[in-house]
């Protein structure tokens, strides 16, 4: 069909002329390619928004130069374009200097211009990955590593750092909140990867625009936006697709529609999954096994303790999740756009699996644990306006509003109590963002920003027994708040065009209260308010000695001010571990050097190496702890050993990543990635969210409707030494070394993808993931990972 398309554009034009018509087209796509230079001896040309471009005068057998610089450079003569019927194909080049990002200060810039490391997913990443969950897709590149303590779960580790450390945005709205915890964090599964257009991870505190929580980095999620018609006649564009893996029995339907005209645009999305309980592989561990599962009875009397008919099946695991988009456009004139959307995401309850694999006592302590239904809305308006003034000439303003809700349910084996935590927040947020190009040299960006939370948790025990139902004591104190103000800068000069400058600063202010409940802890304090302060800036350099270089350079420093799960959260970390409040806990601090070389070799290769290095001061770290003198108290009948959350002196974590990507012949590639972090506090422990050595190693194959990568996926070791200390106490998810201690193996997978599009409204997507069948858990992990999968995608343009 594209072939046709080609063939009708290059029949019309040359009606009308006499020249030589050519089009030029991606090898992969098909699509043609906009502003190709044409070079011959006599003189240079360049494609239009069709991908068509005239040639007078040319010899049959003069070199013809086409190139561009997202693509190889490619020499051939007018006769053996004739006699590819006029069709110029280009293939894309390893690395795109012209790549632009969008989250380093919320405006759109070239990738090279910024001093900090930032990884882009595109939605043809998505399509060639098929990721179950967007954890899964951000695992899919570099630098990202993911923990699963179940299958409805996946949370995100960046140099170090994880959980309320890392902070998530979706399109510029920032989802983290009061209650984002410190441990593991999977509401990044909130997001349908079905429904994203582009993904930019930060990595490290480099950027100002964004303030507590991004001592780590920032994964900013674009999702599908609104296409407004460039011409008096409506467009419409929309997609189907459906996919089903065999080691869980994921079933996934997807949808998405939209229609626009010059000024109104309109879009849907919808995805609804189903997952069965996971497999496991055949080769590894028999630690890993699930022996045996609790069968739950309607009374405690009648809960079973069942042999499992197959121990690789990891029994419970299934839930099911669906997620609704829909967004309004409006642009009046070229300078205002105004965008209103609407967000929500639900999972069914989704088992807690690392509670449902603990003994005590030889025998599985849980009847039941599981997260109740995950419900977040978002409701959001974005004002975009360009036009010159005197203080900027560009300004967004972006308003938000989220409705969030989760909760915690368990039971002990036999026993009658089912204690169930829930927590809803409303959360309202505010941003204003300006741009002002002085002049080619010197460009400004500041804005402001602010947030608030109202914290609503109750806590009740339901006797399953009787039908009676009982106060018990809530995560957090009832009506608590959080907010926070705050204002930025940031300025970028170009010295020259080798050497571009980038600094800037922010100021918050956060602010949190909220009242005890004295009727089920005796607390040495009534409330607590809290006023914290940061000042946080960066400094980076980019510096390109020749087109073939670019070395980066940027110090920056990022902070975190405790919120409401940190000061005043009461649950159990471990089965006898409890945490309980401090509200003396202060804001924790980053301070970040950084490094990177870039190598391009003529578009054929790219070597990148990045160095970094982070001093984490006054980190908030779990210790031992007493309330009223005493280090233990009973919690949900069991007596635990009280912790809390503190600030020690400091923590050290460096570390880097290298990217090598190589073109071996126009259709093959290859491109390979490692990361290698370590870290230590104050007093020489291991810190908890420092993975092990991890990396890929990928053949891509790419010609016409053809794309296929096989690939190995590598995690190293880390033997008993080398866990946290907060590991070292989970023997239950790590195999046992030869002394009978918890380590966490190496492991590495073969994985095959392919994706064929039989037109351009068709495509098949299969793959076979974990080939070799391995039986492996990822560093900290609750469930253990997937055995061999098959699975089949098909997608349907329209």
């Amino acid at each position: 069909m594209k072939y046709l398309i080609l063939f009708f554009l290059l029949f019309v034009v040359t009606l009308s002329s006499s020249a030589q018509n050519i089009i030029v087209i991606n090898a992969a796509t098909k699509e043609p390619v906009e502003n190709v230079l044409v070079i011959s001896k006599k003189y240079t040309t360049q494609t239009n928004a069709r991908g068509l471009v005239s040639l007078e005068n040319i010899g049959k057998n003069e070199p013809l130069f086409f190139q561009h610089s997202s693509f190889l450079k490619v020499t051939t003569t007018l006769e053996k374009i004739e006699a590819a019927g006029n069709i110029v194909e280009l293939s894309e080049a390893p690395i795109r200097i012209d790549e632009v990002v969008i989250s380093a200060n919320r405006w759109e810039q070239v990738k090279t211009e910024i001093p900090f490391k930032i990884q882009n997913i595109s939605s043809t990443d998505i399509l060639h990955v098929q990721p179950q969950t967007t954890a899964d897709m951000l695992e899919s590149k570099g630098g990202v590593f993911i923990q699963k303590s179940q299958m409805g779960g996946g949370s995100p580790m960046i140099r170090g750092f994880s959980a309320n450390r890392l902070l998530l945005v979706v399109d510029g709205i920032r989802m983290n909140n009061a209650i984002y915890r410190s441990g593991n964090l999977h509401n990044v599964i909130s997001l349908d990867a079905n429904s994203l257009e582009q993904t930019e991870v930060i990595f490290g505190p480099g950027t100002v625009i964004y303030g507590s929580d991004a001592l780590g980095g920032v994964m900013s999620f674009s999702t599908l936006t609104p296409r407004l018609s460039t011409s008096e006649k409506k467009i419409q564009k929309g997609k189907i697709s459906t996919r089903y893996s065999f080691v869980n029995s994921e079933k996934m339907i997807h949808g998405h529609f939209s229609l626009g005209d010059k000024k109104w645009a309109v879009l849907f999305s919808a995805t609804f999954s189903d997952f069965g309980d996971l497999r496991m592989g055949s080769h590894g561990p028999d630690e890993y096994l699930r022996p045996e599962y609790i069968l739950p009875g309607k009374k405690p009397e009648d809960d079973q303790v069942i042999k499992n008919e197959n121990p690789k099946i990891q029994t419970p695991t299934e839930y099911n999740q669906i997620n609704l988009m829909g967004k309004l456009r409006y642009r009046p004139t070229d300078y205002l756009d105004l965008t209103l959307g609407i967000h929500h995401s639900q999972t069914s309850d989704i088992p807690r699996f690392d509670r449902l694999v603990v003994y005590r006592n030889k025998t599985l302590q849980y009847a039941r644990w599981y997260y109740g239904p995950q419900q977040w809305s978002l409701f959001s308006g974005q004002l975009n306006y360009s036009k010159e003034h005197v203080l900027f000439d560009r300004f967004n303003l972006l308003a938000g509003f989220q409705n969030y809700a989760e909760s915690r349910n368990d039971r002990k084996l036999y026993d009658s109590a089912l204690n169930q935590r829930v927590e809803n927040l409303r959360i309202y947020s505010l941003n204003f963002d300006f741009g002002k190009t002085l002049n080619n040299r010197h460009e400004l960006f500041y804005g402001a920003e602010a947030f608030y939370n109202h914290v609503r948790s109750i806590g009740k025990s339901d006797n399953i027994s009787t039908g009676g139902s009982i106060n018990i004591s809530p995560r957090y104190p009832e009506g608590s708040e959080y907010s926070s103000l705050a204002g930025y800068f940031s300025w970028k000069f170009r010295l020259n065009e080798k050497i571009i400058f980038q600094a800037g600063g922010r100021l918050t202010q956060s602010f949190l209260s909220g009242e005890f409940d004295h009727n089920f802890y005796a607390f040495p304090f009534d409330n607590f308010e809290i006023k914290n302060s940061a000042l946080n800036g960066n400094a980076g350099m980019v510096w390109h000695p020749t087109k073939e270089w670019q070395i980066n350079v940027s110090a920056s420093t990022g902070f975190r001010s405790p919120n409401i799960d940190d000061v005043a959260k009461v649950f159990d970390s471990e089965p006898g571990n409890v945490v309980v409040p401090n509200p003396g806990l202060k804001p924790e601090f980053a301070r970040n050097l950084e490094a990177s070389i870039i190598r391009n070799f003529s578009g054929k290769a790219k070597f990148e190496i990045t160095g970094f290095y982070t001093q984490l001061i006054n980190a908030m770290v779990r210790r031992d702890f007493q309330l009223n003198g005493q280090d233990s108290i009973v919690y949900d009948g069991i007596l635990s050993k009280v912790e809390a959350l503190v600030n020690a002196e400091s923590a050290n974590i460096y570390g880097g990543n290298v990217l090598l990507e190589f073109l071996i012949i126009p259709e093959l590639r290859t491109v390979n990635e490692l990361t290698l972090t370590f870290g230590k506090d104050s007093e020489d422990f291991p810190l908890r969210h420092v993975p092990p050595l991890f990396g890929s190693f990928h053949f891509q194959y790419q010609k016409n409707e053809w794309f296929a990568d096989l690939f190995v996926d590598y995690n190293g070791k880390l033997n008993f030494e080398q866990l946290a200390p907060d590991e070292q106490d989970k023997p239950h998810l790590y195999a046992t070394d030869e002394n009978g201690n918890p380590w966490s193996p190496s492991w590495w997978t073969l994985n095959l993808k392919v994706n064929y599009n039989f037109s351009e409204l068709i495509t098949f997507s299969g793959g076979i993931e974990n080939i070799l069948d391995k039986r492996y858990r990822s560093y900290s992990s609750g469930i253990v990972a997937p055995g061999r999968n098959y699975y089949i995608s098909l997608g349907i343009h329209f």
